[in-house]
């Protein structure tokens, strides 16, 4: 009987060893994480990183959270509707990026494109992002004056 097992189960066990091997292995990063939304008709919610949620509210809430190397698809919701909202681009991060950083934080723009940081710090908002908010403000002040 042990025999009989062992002849049954070695192929399954080889099929399951190529079938790992041919996923290709993905390396996993701990790292703090942020979000920043720049749009200021919404605040973002629910911000995920490869499905892995992050923490949010323009830099202030932080979580702990796996980051894989490779392909970054973001996605995220709005506070004040059920509108969900996936990254018009894709970032990609390395194993050499990533290699002794700290911070991951997710930048949310308006036109729904995303961009990834990385530091030893708190990240800050980013110049591209201070820029977009300007601009949205000035838009909307110019409404209120008509």
């Amino acid at each position: 009987m042990n025999v009989l097992k062992k002849i049954v189960m070695l192929p399954i066990t080889i099929m399951m060893g190529l079938v790992g091997c041919s996923t290709g292995s993905t390396k996993t990063y701990v790292l703090t994480t942020t979000s920043y939304g720049y749009d200021t008709n919404y605040i973002p919610y629910i911000v995920e990183l490869n499905q892995e949620e992050l923490g949010g509210g323009f830099g202030s809430g932080t979580k702990r959270s796996a980051v894989l190397i490779g392909s970054q698809f973001v996605k995220w919701g709005e506070t004040n509707s059920s509108r969900k909202h996936t990254a018009i681009n894709v970032p990609i991060l390395t194993s050499e990026e990533i290699k002794g950083k700290k911070y991951l934080a997710v930048h949310l723009y308006p036109d729904d494109s995303v961009e990834i940081t990385l530091s030893n710090e708190l990240p800050r908002a980013t110049k591209k992002g201070l820029e977009w908010r300007a601009k949205i403000i000035d838009e909307l002040n110019a409404k209120e004056k008509k």
